[in-house]
């Protein structure tokens, strides 16, 4: 009779349905909004540049993403205010000594809304361990540029990283990882605008980057509250960037090549952060002999405390033109970041609310000109 019970039992048991797992969402909002207030003083400046105070930015970004197929995903990121040029307004003719024939033109600017568009990318997932992604990207030459712009430890990404890699770019890039994100590798196609030339080159760029993490995944996020078990990066990207530079008219000019490398190697621990990334660039042409050679390199570190306070520091270093005529710039970067939702049960909250206080400074040891600024900016993530 006992037997007969415990059968039915587990023939009963075996009938029980799992529930099923919560669907991944098929699309995804979210945003943040970022003032920038900051104050700067540069002694051997004109007497109207040496102190510039005031609110420098404020940037409002929302970006949309979702899974409309199996296989298929987006994503858009927009950003409000992130980049700005001076347009003419008004323009008018002077004739200073009035003997009919213009003198000058005086000319009225302002400030307005450049690219808003960070990203918008398509992505075929065939597979977990594969995807095609197309569209503007940034392109992932460095580890700082795969740092999403809310991750990123101070206000803005290094100084050298800014030099050697200028800013999005159209392009198509191939990514493979094993099951357990060990090992990331990437290559791509782009346009190359984002390196730096202007319209006036035509020429494609390609890319390859290696990421190895022996410790298993680690995001490229550079202030994590959630990684407590060790992790450990290093990293490597190539850029070749052939292209024929035109005149005006739209004859060629000259036909260069523009090499550039990265180094990276990341650690993180129990709230501690640090990150090291050397950058080197090699440009020649068929027309000089001598190559325009650039190295660059920054170190960068921060500790999340388990009160919300993460002390911040950074030191960055570019030489220029090495093969020529060399310029040296270095950085120096420190303050904190105060979180105001660290206390959240809910780790993908607790970045929610940031306040940013660090000091920047910038010294020209070449031309033995330096610059000391205050930055405070405020984080609100949605």
């Amino acid at each position: 009779m006992i037997s007969w019970l415990m059968c039915c039992g587990l023939a009963h048991a075996q009938e029980v349905v799992p529930e099923p797992a919560p669907a991944e969402p098929l699309f995804e909002l979210s945003g943040f909004v970022k003032p920038v207030f900051s104050a700067v003083v540069r002694s051997s400046a004109l007497p109207r540049d040496r102190v510039s105070v005031g609110l420098r930015s404020s940037q409002a970004g929302v970006t949309l993403r979702g899974r409309p197929l199996p296989q298929w995903r987006f994503k858009a990121f927009f950003v409000l205010g992130g980049s700005t040029v001076a347009a003419v307004t008004r323009a008018s003719a002077v004739d200073t000594d009035n003997d009919g024939a213009v003198d000058r033109i005086d000319t009225s600017t302002r400030q307005v809304l450049a690219d808003l568009v960070r990203e918008t990318s398509v992505s075929f997932v065939p597979t977990g361990g594969l995807a095609i992604r197309a569209g503007q990207m940034p392109v992932p030459f460095t580890s700082a540029a795969q740092s999403a712009d809310v991750a990123l430890l101070f206000v803005d990404r290094a100084g050298p990283n800014q030099l050697f890699l200028a800013d999005d770019d159209l392009g198509a890039v191939l990514e493979l990882q094993t099951p357990s994100r060990t090992v990331l590798a990437k290559a791509g196609l782009f346009n190359g605008t984002g390196t730096g030339p202007t319209g006036g080159q035509r020429g494609v760029l390609y890319l390859a980057r290696v990421d190895l993490q022996p410790l298993g995944a680690f995001s490229y996020d550079e202030t994590d509250p959630s990684r407590t078990e060790a992790r450990f990066g290093i990293g490597a990207g190539l850029i070749w960037h052939p292209y024929q530079a035109f005149d005006g008219v739209g004859f060629p000019l000259v036909q260069v090549h523009d090499l550039r490398a990265s180094a990276s190697l990341r650690f993180g621990i129990a709230g501690l952060t640090v990150a090291l990334e050397g950058l080197h660039r090699q440009q020649t042409d068929d027309l000089t002999s001598r190559p325009v050679v650039a190295s660059g390199a920054y170190a960068q570190a921060g500790w999340r405390l388990p009160i919300g306070l993460e002390p911040i520091g950074r030191l960055g270093w570019a030489a220029e033109d090495r093969s020529f005529d060399p310029r040296t710039t270095v950085w120096t970067e420190g303050g904190f970041n105060l979180y105001g939702a660290f206390r959240s049960p809910d780790p993908d909250r607790r970045d929610d609310l940031r306040l940013t206080l660090a000091y920047q400074g910038e010294h020209r040891v070449t031309e033995g000109e330096s610059a000391h600024g205050a930055t405070a900016a405020v984080l609100l993530r949605f």
